[in-house]
Protein backbone atom coordinates (compact mmCIF):
# COMPACT_ATOMS: atom_id res chain seq x y z
CA UNK A 1 0.00 0.00 0.00
CA UNK A 2 1.34 3.47 -1.30
CA UNK A 3 1.19 6.82 0.65
CA UNK A 4 0.27 9.60 -1.26
CA UNK A 5 0.79 13.39 -0.16
CA UNK A 6 -2.21 15.50 -1.15
CA UNK A 7 -1.92 18.72 -2.91
CA UNK A 8 1.47 17.47 -4.80
CA UNK A 9 3.79 17.94 -1.49
CA UNK A 10 6.49 15.93 -0.61
CA UNK A 11 5.96 13.06 2.28
CA UNK A 12 7.36 14.55 5.29
CA UNK A 13 9.81 12.61 6.84
CA UNK A 14 11.04 12.88 10.52
CA UNK A 15 14.64 13.88 11.12
CA UNK A 16 16.35 10.83 12.23
CA UNK A 17 18.36 11.24 15.73
CA UNK A 18 22.46 11.40 15.10
CA UNK A 19 24.58 10.52 17.78
CA UNK A 20 27.83 12.41 18.42
CA UNK A 21 30.07 9.44 16.78
CA UNK A 22 27.30 9.19 13.62
CA UNK A 23 27.50 12.48 12.87
CA UNK A 24 31.21 13.22 12.87
CA UNK A 25 32.12 10.13 11.16
CA UNK A 26 29.53 10.87 8.34
CA UNK A 27 30.52 14.19 7.99
CA UNK A 28 34.35 13.47 7.45
CA UNK A 29 33.42 10.45 4.66
CA UNK A 30 31.16 12.80 3.03
CA UNK A 31 34.33 15.14 2.54
CA UNK A 32 36.74 11.99 1.73
CA UNK A 33 38.91 12.83 4.58
CA UNK A 34 40.27 11.44 7.62
CA UNK A 35 39.03 12.27 11.11
CA UNK A 36 40.73 15.55 12.55
CA UNK A 37 42.05 15.57 15.86
CA UNK A 38 39.00 18.20 17.50
CA UNK A 39 36.59 15.46 16.21
CA UNK A 40 38.70 12.46 18.08
CA UNK A 41 39.03 14.26 20.95
CA UNK A 42 34.98 15.14 20.84
CA UNK A 43 34.67 11.47 20.29
CA UNK A 44 36.65 10.35 23.32
CA UNK A 45 35.41 12.79 25.56
CA UNK A 46 31.89 11.47 24.15
CA UNK A 47 32.92 7.82 24.89
CA UNK A 48 34.11 8.51 28.33
CA UNK A 49 30.82 10.04 29.42
CA UNK A 50 29.04 7.49 28.23
CA UNK A 51 28.14 5.46 31.08
CA UNK A 52 27.66 8.65 32.91
CA UNK A 53 25.51 9.53 30.89
CA UNK A 54 23.31 6.56 30.38
CA UNK A 55 23.74 6.45 34.33
CA UNK A 56 21.74 10.02 34.21
CA UNK A 57 19.13 8.62 32.12
CA UNK A 58 18.11 6.20 33.96
CA UNK A 59 18.11 7.96 37.28
CA UNK A 60 15.82 10.82 35.24
CA UNK A 61 13.87 7.99 33.88
CA UNK A 62 13.37 6.43 37.13
CA UNK A 63 11.89 9.47 39.02
CA UNK A 64 10.31 11.26 36.06
CA UNK A 65 6.77 11.30 37.79
CA UNK A 66 8.16 12.71 40.94
CA UNK A 67 10.16 14.97 38.77
CA UNK A 68 7.22 15.95 36.79
CA UNK A 69 4.76 16.23 40.06
CA UNK A 70 7.03 18.45 41.57
CA UNK A 71 6.70 20.82 38.62
CA UNK A 72 3.08 20.47 38.19
CA UNK A 73 2.53 21.10 41.92
CA UNK A 74 4.47 24.46 41.66
CA UNK A 75 2.32 25.83 38.78
CA UNK A 76 -1.70 24.12 39.70
CA UNK A 77 -3.49 24.63 42.51
CA UNK A 78 -6.99 23.96 43.77
CA UNK A 79 -6.47 20.10 43.00
CA UNK A 80 -4.41 17.19 42.37
CA UNK A 81 -2.36 17.77 38.75
CA UNK A 82 -0.90 14.15 38.38
CA UNK A 83 -4.84 12.47 38.67
CA UNK A 84 -4.54 14.08 35.08
CA UNK A 85 -0.65 12.59 33.59
CA UNK A 86 -2.11 9.78 30.93
CA UNK A 87 0.77 7.07 31.08
CA UNK A 88 1.11 4.14 27.90
CA UNK A 89 -0.30 1.20 28.17
CA UNK A 90 2.09 -1.36 29.43
CA UNK A 91 1.35 -5.15 29.81
CA UNK A 92 -0.40 -6.32 32.97
CA UNK A 93 0.49 -9.32 34.48
CA UNK A 94 -2.32 -11.89 35.89
CA UNK A 95 -1.25 -12.40 39.33
CA UNK A 96 -3.52 -13.22 42.49
CA UNK A 97 -4.22 -11.09 45.51
CA UNK A 98 -2.63 -7.97 44.21
CA UNK A 99 -4.65 -4.60 44.32
CA UNK A 100 -5.45 -2.82 41.13
CA UNK A 101 -4.42 0.38 41.07
CA UNK A 102 -6.16 1.39 37.83
CA UNK A 103 -9.15 0.05 39.82
CA UNK A 104 -8.16 2.66 42.65
CA UNK A 105 -8.18 5.69 40.21
CA UNK A 106 -11.52 4.54 39.27
CA UNK A 107 -12.61 4.67 42.87
CA UNK A 108 -10.99 7.76 43.23
CA UNK A 109 -9.09 6.04 46.90
CA UNK A 110 -5.58 6.48 45.27
CA UNK A 111 -3.30 9.42 47.21
CA UNK A 112 -1.09 11.21 44.66
CA UNK A 113 1.84 11.88 47.16
CA UNK A 114 5.04 13.66 45.79
CA UNK A 115 8.71 13.22 46.84
CA UNK A 116 10.95 16.30 46.81
CA UNK A 117 13.85 14.13 47.86
CA UNK A 118 13.24 13.80 51.67
CA UNK A 119 12.33 16.66 54.69
CA UNK A 120 15.34 19.04 53.77
CA UNK A 121 14.61 19.26 50.45
CA UNK A 122 11.29 19.86 51.04
CA UNK A 123 12.34 22.64 53.00
CA UNK A 124 14.59 24.16 50.75
CA UNK A 125 11.62 24.56 47.84
CA UNK A 126 9.33 26.07 51.16
CA UNK A 127 11.68 28.95 51.12
CA UNK A 128 12.98 29.43 47.70
CA UNK A 129 9.80 29.83 45.79
CA UNK A 130 11.59 30.30 42.68
CA UNK A 131 12.79 26.78 42.33
CA UNK A 132 15.20 26.14 39.60
CA UNK A 133 15.68 30.34 38.46
CA UNK A 134 13.67 33.38 38.56
CA UNK A 135 10.30 33.51 38.21
CA UNK A 136 9.04 35.46 35.40
CA UNK A 137 6.76 38.44 35.81
CA UNK A 138 3.59 37.25 34.38
CA UNK A 139 3.50 34.06 36.33
CA UNK A 140 0.20 33.64 38.04
CA UNK A 141 -0.63 29.80 39.58
CA UNK A 142 -3.20 27.91 37.31
CA UNK A 143 -6.56 27.10 39.00
CA UNK A 144 -7.23 23.34 37.96
CA UNK A 145 -10.88 23.26 38.79
CA UNK A 146 -10.71 26.18 35.96
CA UNK A 147 -8.44 25.07 33.43
CA UNK A 148 -10.06 21.88 33.11
CA UNK A 149 -9.75 18.04 32.80
CA UNK A 150 -8.54 18.31 28.69
CA UNK A 151 -6.08 21.48 29.15
CA UNK A 152 -4.56 19.41 32.14
CA UNK A 153 -4.08 16.51 30.14
CA UNK A 154 -2.28 18.10 27.22
CA UNK A 155 0.16 20.37 30.54
CA UNK A 156 1.12 17.10 31.97
CA UNK A 157 1.83 15.49 29.04
CA UNK A 158 3.70 18.21 27.94
CA UNK A 159 5.60 18.35 30.52
CA UNK A 160 6.38 14.87 30.66
CA UNK A 161 7.49 15.10 27.06
CA UNK A 162 10.02 17.51 28.02
CA UNK A 163 11.93 15.52 30.32
CA UNK A 164 11.24 12.47 27.82
CA UNK A 165 13.57 14.59 25.25
CA UNK A 166 15.66 15.85 27.66
CA UNK A 167 16.76 12.14 28.54
CA UNK A 168 16.96 11.16 24.59
CA UNK A 169 19.76 14.12 24.00
CA UNK A 170 21.67 13.33 27.09
CA UNK A 171 22.26 9.55 26.38
CA UNK A 172 22.70 10.70 22.33
CA UNK A 173 25.09 13.23 23.61
CA UNK A 174 23.01 16.00 20.92
CA UNK A 175 21.39 19.13 22.75
CA UNK A 176 20.51 19.59 18.86
CA UNK A 177 17.39 17.52 19.60
CA UNK A 178 16.35 19.60 22.16
CA UNK A 179 16.89 22.93 19.92
CA UNK A 180 14.95 21.58 17.09
CA UNK A 181 12.05 19.95 18.41
CA UNK A 182 11.67 22.91 21.47
CA UNK A 183 12.05 26.02 19.31
CA UNK A 184 8.98 27.61 18.58
CA UNK A 185 7.01 25.79 20.85
CA UNK A 186 6.03 28.78 23.05
CA UNK A 187 3.81 30.14 20.65
CA UNK A 188 1.93 27.06 20.46
CA UNK A 189 1.69 26.38 24.03
CA UNK A 190 0.49 29.90 24.72
CA UNK A 191 -3.05 29.34 23.38
CA UNK A 192 -4.12 27.14 25.51
CA UNK A 193 -1.43 27.87 28.52
CA UNK A 194 0.76 30.37 29.94
CA UNK A 195 4.50 30.33 28.65
CA UNK A 196 5.55 32.10 31.98
CA UNK A 197 4.22 29.08 33.65
CA UNK A 198 5.34 26.58 31.92
CA UNK A 199 9.28 28.46 32.06
CA UNK A 200 8.29 27.80 35.65
CA UNK A 201 7.49 24.18 35.22
CA UNK A 202 10.99 23.95 33.55
CA UNK A 203 12.96 25.57 35.81
CA UNK A 204 11.06 23.24 39.11
CA UNK A 205 12.11 20.38 36.73
CA UNK A 206 15.59 21.20 36.69
CA UNK A 207 15.59 21.87 40.32
CA UNK A 208 14.02 18.34 41.43
CA UNK A 209 16.37 16.44 38.25
CA UNK A 210 19.65 18.41 40.12
CA UNK A 211 18.51 17.28 43.66
CA UNK A 212 19.52 13.36 42.72
CA UNK A 213 22.98 14.51 41.72
CA UNK A 214 24.01 16.34 44.81
CA UNK A 215 26.67 14.57 45.18
CA UNK A 216 27.64 14.15 41.46
CA UNK A 217 29.63 17.02 40.10
CA UNK A 218 29.89 15.62 36.63
CA UNK A 219 26.62 14.68 36.87
CA UNK A 220 25.09 17.69 37.66
CA UNK A 221 27.13 20.05 35.12
CA UNK A 222 25.61 17.47 32.65
CA UNK A 223 22.09 17.54 33.91
CA UNK A 224 22.45 21.44 34.00
CA UNK A 225 23.78 22.30 30.54
CA UNK A 226 20.52 20.80 28.87
CA UNK A 227 18.24 22.09 30.98
CA UNK A 228 19.86 25.22 30.25
CA UNK A 229 19.21 24.40 26.39
CA UNK A 230 15.30 23.46 26.76
CA UNK A 231 14.48 26.89 28.69
CA UNK A 232 16.72 28.70 26.61
CA UNK A 233 15.67 27.08 23.70
CA UNK A 234 11.72 27.28 24.81
CA UNK A 235 11.71 31.18 25.56
CA UNK A 236 13.13 32.02 22.04
CA UNK A 237 11.21 33.61 19.18
CA UNK A 238 9.33 31.79 16.70
CA UNK A 239 11.44 31.47 14.18
CA UNK A 240 10.19 32.84 10.60
CA UNK A 241 8.21 30.56 8.02
CA UNK A 242 10.43 29.05 5.75
CA UNK A 243 9.43 29.56 1.85
CA UNK A 244 9.99 26.79 -0.30
CA UNK A 245 11.75 28.11 -3.92
CA UNK A 246 10.25 27.46 -7.15
CA UNK A 247 12.02 27.37 -10.31
CA UNK A 248 10.55 30.08 -11.95
CA UNK A 249 11.60 33.35 -9.85
CA UNK A 250 8.24 34.53 -10.59
CA UNK A 251 6.38 32.18 -8.67
CA UNK A 252 5.49 32.10 -4.61
CA UNK A 253 6.95 29.49 -3.17
CA UNK A 254 5.02 27.27 -0.58
CA UNK A 255 5.39 28.79 2.92
CA UNK A 256 6.14 26.19 5.77
CA UNK A 257 6.91 26.98 9.73
CA UNK A 258 10.44 26.81 10.05
CA UNK A 259 10.79 24.70 13.32
CA UNK A 260 8.44 21.80 10.91
CA UNK A 261 11.69 22.60 8.13
CA UNK A 262 14.15 21.82 11.04
CA UNK A 263 12.56 18.72 12.41
CA UNK A 264 12.21 17.55 8.81
CA UNK A 265 15.36 15.24 7.09
CA UNK A 266 16.40 16.92 4.36
CA UNK A 267 17.97 15.54 1.68
CA UNK A 268 19.64 16.89 -1.07
CA UNK A 269 18.53 17.56 -4.49
CA UNK A 270 20.01 18.12 -7.66
CA UNK A 271 18.06 21.12 -9.20
CA UNK A 272 19.46 24.71 -10.04
CA UNK A 273 17.65 27.21 -9.58
CA UNK A 274 18.16 30.91 -10.40
CA UNK A 275 17.84 32.73 -7.26
CA UNK A 276 20.77 30.73 -5.43
CA UNK A 277 24.14 31.51 -4.63
CA UNK A 278 27.43 30.51 -6.31
CA UNK A 279 28.50 29.11 -3.59
CA UNK A 280 25.19 26.78 -3.34
CA UNK A 281 25.60 25.87 -6.77
CA UNK A 282 28.99 24.84 -6.02
CA UNK A 283 27.80 22.75 -3.19
CA UNK A 284 24.71 20.91 -5.39
CA UNK A 285 27.54 20.01 -7.92
CA UNK A 286 29.73 18.67 -5.55
CA UNK A 287 26.99 15.96 -4.01
CA UNK A 288 26.45 15.03 -7.97
CA UNK A 289 30.28 14.46 -8.20
CA UNK A 290 29.74 12.46 -4.73
CA UNK A 291 26.30 10.56 -6.80
CA UNK A 292 28.16 9.83 -9.39
CA UNK A 293 31.50 8.80 -8.38
CA UNK A 294 31.36 7.67 -4.67
CA UNK A 295 33.32 10.55 -3.91
CA UNK A 296 34.42 14.38 -4.07
CA UNK A 297 36.72 14.53 -7.25
CA UNK A 298 37.20 17.87 -7.11
CA UNK A 299 38.75 17.61 -3.43
CA UNK A 300 40.06 14.35 -3.88
CA UNK A 301 41.86 15.14 -7.41
CA UNK A 302 41.33 17.89 -8.09
CA UNK A 303 39.55 17.16 -11.31
CA UNK A 304 36.22 19.19 -12.66
CA UNK A 305 34.23 18.96 -16.13
CA UNK A 306 34.00 22.99 -16.12
CA UNK A 307 32.26 23.30 -19.26
CA UNK A 308 29.52 20.90 -17.92
CA UNK A 309 29.63 22.66 -14.70
CA UNK A 310 29.30 26.15 -16.30
CA UNK A 311 26.37 25.08 -18.62
CA UNK A 312 24.40 23.66 -14.89
CA UNK A 313 25.13 26.60 -13.35
CA UNK A 314 23.64 29.16 -16.16
CA UNK A 315 20.50 26.73 -16.61
CA UNK A 316 21.87 25.87 -20.53
CA UNK A 317 21.21 22.08 -19.23
CA UNK A 318 19.06 20.74 -16.33
CA UNK A 319 20.48 18.49 -13.52
CA UNK A 320 18.80 15.24 -14.09
CA UNK A 321 21.06 15.90 -17.81
CA UNK A 322 24.30 16.80 -16.07
CA UNK A 323 24.23 13.45 -14.36
CA UNK A 324 23.45 12.18 -17.32
CA UNK A 325 26.54 12.92 -18.95
CA UNK A 326 28.54 12.69 -16.22
CA UNK A 327 27.34 8.94 -16.05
Amino acid sequence: MSVKASGGSSVARPQLYQTVPVATISQAEQQDRFLGRGELDELKSYFSSGSKRLEIAQTLTQNADLIVSRAANRIFVGGSPMAFLEKPREPELVTANVPDVKQGMALGNVTYVESSGGFLQGLRSLFSAGGGGPTPAGFRPINVARYGPGNMQKSLRDLSWFLRYLTYAIVAGDPNIIAVNTRGLREIIENACSGEATIVALQEMRAAALGYFRRDEEGTTIVNQYFEVLISEFRAPTPSDKVRQRPSGDQQGLQLPQIYFNSAERRPKYAMKPGLSSSEKQEIIKAAYRQVFERDITRAYSLGISDLESKVRNGDISMKEFIRRLG
